[in-house]
């Protein structure tokens, strides 16, 4: 591992965190969509346990890979996040981070509450799949979720506020943008929003329901309205002034965005259930319809526009070549790469399960839902080899020659 970068850190790398904590939940989506689990909203110790007891070689099997690459990918999550926070408080006092936040990369900063969130969300997790009976204790456990969240979300506000502060009053750099780098202000609101929501969707007292139901709204609104704005503005200085190689990464951030709001909506779905079985002679809003299937197709689709769009301008201009595939430019942007192919995957499997299999359109079983489910497993398999690459190429140590490159590229990242 390359180690005390001084003014070559760049708050990018958080996204390496952020990657392997993205893969963790991944391998987990196993679990979620293709084990049993009929008396909670998400798999527990003894749920997995009595599928895996019933369960013929096949699905030990994915049970037995689905925990393997759970906790090894949340552990070297956990490793690049204490790597990040001590390159990142070294970072701190260099002449390169006061040029950071008087700068358009100053919106970088807000990769960290990004990573932090998903830390929340994988601790989460860890403790529901190996913890016995702790669903038992569920309902004390959402306070506690909601101020984790509430927490990061204050720190994105802090990085943000600043952020916006000093754009309004000292103005924006188009020419020194190239991308769409500011997106990642988005992402990591949306990435609060989704923990908020998740307490919504598995509490069933009405006060916590209520106030995780608000502060995700919340949170939501913000990522919406910066993605709106973001958006164009990203698009207006690339074609005024052109891609920035170093930042082509940044035309894919829009699908972990989306991702991240289809699994909020559905959450705050079941909290609107929640709340409406209070009402007296309330019906059950159903799990599934065929307006979750078209939502969850918009999703997916949406997506795979900004896929082919970013592939296309990445291919062309040599990024993969240069930055991913070979040891040519060493640049923290390039960990972009991984986060849409993690939320790709994600998407995949909720329109798989939610969308098709619940709307029998695609029954379990069915020549459909093998051919889908094996697409899904294409998207994990090449998100694996990429972050491979990416390691290999990226953050294994190397000589004096690549830290002058580090800091070329991170000169076109800003």
């Amino acid at each position: 591992m390359i180690r005390n970068l001084g003014e070559r850190y760049s708050p990018l790398y958080f996204l390496a965190s952020l990657g392997f904590g993205g893969m963790s939940v991944l391998f987990f989506m196993n679990l979620m969509h293709l084990t049993d689990h009929p008396d909670t909203p998400m798999p527990t110790v003894e749920s997995i346990a009595a599928t895996f007891s019933s369960a013929g070689f096949a699905m030990r099997t994915l049970i037995v890979v689905a925990y393997l690459g759970f906790f090894t990918f949340f552990a070297i999550h956990l490793y690049l996040l204490a790597w990040n926070i001590r390159e990142f408080r070294m970072w701190k006092h260099t002449a390169a981070y006061r040029d950071t936040i008087k700068s358009n990369a100053e919106v970088t900063l807000l990769a960290v509450p990004l990573t932090i969130g998903m830390s929340v969300n994988g601790l989460f997790v860890m403790g529901m799949i190996s913890v016995p009976r702790l669903w038992d204790v569920i309902e004390y456990l959402m306070p506690v979720a909601i101020i984790a969240y509430g927490s990061v979300g204050i720190l994105a506000l802090v990085y943000l506020g600043r952020y916006l502060n000093r754009v309004i009053h000292h103005g924006f750099n188009f020419k020194a943008n190239g991308g769409l780098n500011q997106l990642l202000a988005s992402f990591a609101f949306a990435m609060v929003a989704v923990g908020m929501a998740a307490p919504a969707a598995m509490s069933h007292t009405p006060l916590t329901v209520v106030i995780a139901f608000s502060l995700a709204v919340f949170f939501t609104m913000i990522s919406v309205l910066l993605f709106l704005v973001f958006l164009p503005l990203g698009f207006m200085s690339m074609l005024r002034y052109q891609l920035s190689l170093a930042n082509s990464a940044t035309l894919w951030l829009g699908i972990p965005i989306m991702t991240l709001w289809a699994i909020t909506v559905l959450r705050l779905r079941h909290g609107v259930a929640t709340l409406a079985l209070l009402k007296p002679d309330a019906e059950p809003i159903p799990g599934t319809s065929m307006g979750v299937f078209v939502f969850l197709a918009v999703v997916f689709f949406a997506q795979l526009v900004f896929l082919a769009m970013g592939h296309l301008a990445m291919r062309s201009n040599g990024f993969y070549r240069q930055f991913v595939f070979s040891r040519n430019e060493l640049s923290p942007a390039a960990f972009t790469l991984v986060c849409p192919g993690v939320a790709l995957g994600v998407v995949s499997f909720f329109f798989l399960n939610v969308g098709f299999a619940k709307n029998n359109i695609f029954p379990v079983g069915s020549p459909g839902f093998a051919a889908m489910l094996l697409a899904t497993y294409g998207i994990q398999i090449a998100t694996l080899v990429l972050m491979g690459a990416l390691v290999r190429n990226q953050l294994w140590r190397r000589n004096d020659r690549a830290g002058k490159e580090t800091t070329a590229s991170l000169a076109l990242a800003n």
